[in-house]
């Protein structure tokens, strides 16, 4: 019957008295394998806790730099409002040239000297 317990022995000071304890083989085996099962556990929830950590520390890089592309966008945003405001004024003076020399809008792509075959001249293919 005695090989059914393990006997623990525990010494206190010099003064005080061994205590003598008896734990049964499967109630050691139950309380080894919760003691297992509670060490695993927790190493599954700090190594979580640390994926978890990196995911926030990534997610804030990346907010940042969402905001700064936004705020990219919105100066290229403007730019182009410029760009478009100032192509619309260019046309404008453009229709205004053409009301003052006196052209069509046919003759857009024409230069205004007669130089149209000089490109051709150039390139070979008269």
């Amino acid at each position: 019957m005695d090989k059914e317990y393990f006997n623990v022995l525990i010494f206190g000071h010099k003064t005080s008295k061994t205590k003598h304890l008896k734990v049964h083989k499967k109630t050691f085996q139950i309380g080894f394998y919760l003691l297992v099962f509670a060490l695993l556990s927790v190493t599954f929830f700090f190594c979580d806790y640390i994926q978890l950590k990196k995911r926030i520390f990534e997610l804030g890089r990346l907010r940042q730099e969402n905001q700064t592309q936004r705020s990219q966008i919105h100066f290229f945003s403007a730019r182009i409002e410029d760009l478009e405001r100032q192509v619309s004024k260019l046309k404008d003076f453009d229709k205004k040239i053409r009301i003052i020399a006196n052209l069509e809008k046919g003759q857009e792509g024409r230069p205004l000297w007669g130089w149209e075959d000089l490109p051709l001249r150039i390139s070979g293919r008269n």
